[in-house]
């Protein structure tokens, strides 16, 4: 599954590719890899407040 979003590191707003086997998504940018959950909140939290702490 593909979906649409900004990208927290590269910035841009590009697909990701969610790999379900691995439970991330993937920049199809910048290639970064984030976790990924089920829960659209969580995700967020997970591609942004990451993003923001480093």
């Amino acid at each position: 599954m593909n979906i649409l979003l900004d990208c927290a590191w590269c910035g841009d707003e590009t697909v990701f590719e969610v790999n379900e086997a691995d439970d991330e998504l993937v920049c199809g940018a910048c290639n970064t890899r984030t976790a990924f959950a089920p829960d659209p909140a969580t995700t967020f939290a997970l591609l942004y407040e990451s993003a923001r702490a480093a």
